[in-house]
């Protein structure tokens, strides 16, 4: 497809750019030394922009470290990340998504406060996005990019239709806005399965809240039955009433479908749908989809830190710092973001590089740049990595009892 040709030419673009601005500017990455041999990171970047974007990414690598052989698995044919790192047996690095999920993995993890400081890795890091890579008061994680998660994908042909407004202000709006729609004959809502459910009860719980007691659901004694959480997961079930069916095997991309083909108005997911639909649909951006923040949540921005870390052990110490520097990087973040679609963690980008974005990269550029951060509980490390499977059967469950005290229940059971 011409499209996906252009991603992965805008990954080189990116790369070569990036490595030019690194010639001009401070060696921010240089490690004093050079690193050689393998490097083995647990990552599951293996398929369409994520995977175009670690190829990115690692071009950026050879420029820092040219005597490293990159070497990653998804986990498929071995342990988990966690008990390779109980075992004894770590990868060099691996990815986890912050917050909960890097505390979870902390003491198997090296600090990094130190290393940090001499190596500038916390560079142009917004104050908001810090504390999710620490664990009590040491630094573990290192960020390479946001995925923004509360966005609102709208198609503009069947919402002018319907005359519905493709950036609702709040969730009650949307809904007025989905009945428009559901009168035109179509499903208003592209839902694909579980995981976009419990997608939606997180927005609609998020713009109930806000963003700090929404955060305190999760804490010990959190207020699941406060008004605004019982009137969040009604709307919740108001928002289902207006979707295309639920089917347990169908995923975001099912959803993706149904709105760039015209079947739904609206899709709630995160920024990987803006990559999706430009390859998979051939669709423009702006002209065949829009976008705007989740109804209730327009100053927040919510997301899932693409963050890795250090293991205690490693058995390629040297690859893996040098790896880490090129990831805290200006022409890393910009390479491997810049071929996804998904945002640099740091906002110190020089103004030429946004013309290495796509017109909902460059938003959510200046999105970033204002916003609050907040992490997500179904795509990030709001959650351990157990709780977030435990609020996902609490979601499938839902999708059949549709019963809102159940599920408040079993969410704060999880």
């Amino acid at each position: 497809m011409p499209i996906r040709r252009r991603s992965v030419l805008l990954g080189g673009i990116a790369v070569a750019c990036a490595t030019a601005l690194a010639r001009c500017g401070p060696a921010e990455a240089s490690s004093g030394n050079h690193p050689a041999g393998l490097l083995e990171v647990t990552c599951d970047w293996t398929s369409g922009p994520d995977r175009n974007g670690l190829q990115a990414l690692l071009a950026a690598l050879k420029g820092h470290a040219p005597d490293v052989t990159f070497v990653t698995g998804d986990g498929s044919t071995d342990a988990d990340p966690l008990t390779r790192l109980a075992t004894g047996r770590p990868p060099d690095s691996l990815r986890c998504a912050g917050g909960a999920e890097l505390a979870e993995l902390a003491p198997h993890l090296e600090p990094l406060d130190g290393l940090a400081r001499r190596r500038r890795w916390t560079a142009g890091l917004p104050a908001g996005l810090r504390p999710r890579l620490r664990a009590g008061r040491a630094l573990y994680g290192v960020p390479a990019g946001v995925r923004r998660t509360n966005l609102l994908w709208s198609n503009p042909r069947v919402l002018a239709d319907a005359a519905a407004d493709p950036a609702p202000a709040d969730p009650g709006l949307l809904i007025a806005q989905l009945q428009r729609v559901t009168a035109t004959g179509r499903p208003a809502l592209a839902v694909g399965g579980p995981a976009e459910v419990l997608q939606l009860a997180e927005t609609a719980l998020l713009a109930a809240h806000g963003p700090d007691a929404f955060t305190a659901l999760w804490q010990p004694d959190g207020p699941w039955r406060a008004p605004a959480t019982t009137a969040a997961l009604r709307v919740l079930d108001a928002l289902l009433a207006h979707a295309a069916p639920v089917t347990p095997d169908a995923d975001w991309t099912d959803a993706a479908r149904l709105l760039g083909t015209g079947q739904a108005g609206y899709l709630l997911t995160g920024d990987w749908a803006d990559g999706w639909l430009r390859e998979n649909l051939v669709l423009r951006a702006g002209a065949d989809y829009r976008w705007a923040a989740a109804p209730g949540t327009a100053a927040l921005f919510q997301s899932r830190a693409d963050v890795f870390v250090l293991p205690r052990g490693a058995h390629h110490r040297d690859a893996a710092l040098a790896w880490l520097d090129v990831c805290a990087s200006l022409d890393g973040q910009i390479a491997l973001n810049g071929a996804r679609a998904a945002v640099p963690a740091r906002t110190d980008l020089p103004e030429p590089t946004r013309a290495l974005f796509g017109p909902y990269a460059r938003w959510s550029l200046d999105e970033w740049q204002h916003g609050r951060p907040l992490d997500s509980l179904a795509h990030g490390g709001l959650l351990t990595p157990r709780r977030r499977t435990a609020a996902l059967a609490a979601a499938t469950a839902f999708t059949t009892h549709r019963d809102s005290t159940r599920l408040a229940r079993d969410l704060a059971a999880g």
